[in-house]
């Protein structure tokens, strides 16, 4: 008869995330994952399989916690608004703030993980079509040009905000960050 899980297999989840998203998939180690859980390796493999798995159950958790908590703020208020939250809350504007989970695993494993790959890619998209519908709704409003492409301006937005995600991580002074923000929200009017 198998045992019925004697832990909170959300709280240990988010300890999971909140590891792999500091310190990213090769530097977290099973024993830090195992002391930040508090799990013992057989309750660990019971109940995610592998460290691999943990991180895909994470990205799944990021996508539909932290990502949608923003994209749900995308349609509060007028667009305009609504946007420069959104830059403002990823970014934090701080050189210590953290990297997007998805940025992180992009730049780590996308590029050889099909399984990761996939999930970045459902994320930026579903933040991407967040965008294009925050820039359908002002340009319906009259605060973005009415005639441009929705579709293409969320592409923009998206690559723009990971861009400044990296400039963030170098340390580039907020003021430049900002003023490149302004820049970009121009490209909408």
């Amino acid at each position: 008869m198998a045992r019925l899980r004697e832990f909170d297999y959300d709280k240990v989840l988010d300890g999971g995330l909140q590891l792999f998203w500091r310190d990213g998939y090769e530097a977290t180690s099973l024993d830090g994952l195992l002391e930040k859980t508090g799990l013992s390796k057989s309750s660990f493999y019971g109940a995610f399989g592998s460290k691999h798995d943990m991180l895909l159950v994470s990205l799944d958790r990021y996508v539909e916690t932290v990502l949608q908590a923003n994209i749900d703020d995308l349609k509060r208020g007028p667009a305009r608004q609504a946007i420069i939250r959104s830059f403002e809350k990823i970014l934090g504007f701080a050189p210590s703030s953290k990297v997007c989970f998805l940025h992180l695993c992009a730049a780590e494993l996308a590029g050889h993980d099909q399984l990761v790959r996939t999930r970045v890619r459902r994320g930026l998209e579903l933040l991407r079509e967040a965008y294009r519908d925050a820039i359908v709704r002002g340009q319906a409003a009259g605060d973005f040009k009415s005639g441009a492409d929705a579709d293409a301006l969320a592409t923009f937005l998206v690559s723009n905000l990971y861009g400044l995600q990296v400039l963030a991580r170098a340390s580039v002074a907020s003021d430049a960050r900002s003023k490149t923000m302004a820049f970009i929200l121009k490209a909408l009017v």
